[in-house]
């Protein structure tokens, strides 16, 4: 008994050695012929894939990333005041908005 024979070309079914590279084919794999370059893509692939603190301790990133939000957010409401204030600016204030008033009254 024979096999079928394959509807796919030649080309299709015995494929040689790639006709066209690209440039960035070819530093590829002179790169990955280095053996420093080696060691250096071992240490990242091992760094990328350790577990992640969030994965560890869900509760406690999520607390830290609360906090660390809302002292972001507090600086930028801060900055944001003393532009307004005038106090980082000239006498003139933000361009487009009032000036703010010299009194201190209520």
């Amino acid at each position: 008994m024979t096999a079928p024979q394959s509807e796919l070309p030649e080309w299709m079914r015995n494929p040689g050695a790639p006709t066209r590279t690209t440039l960035r084919w070819r530093v590829s794999r002179w790169f990955r012929g280095l053996r420093w370059w080696r060691a250096v893509a071992g240490v990242y692939w091992r760094w990328a894939d350790r577990t992640r603190l969030g994965q560890r301790y869900p509760k406690t990133a999520a607390a830290l990333g609360w906090f660390l939000t809302f002292a972001i957010t507090m600086v930028l409401v801060a900055v944001v005041y003393r532009l307004y204030a005038g106090y980082g600016l000239p006498e003139q204030g933000i361009p487009g908005l009032p000036a703010p008033s010299p009194s201190t009254g209520g």
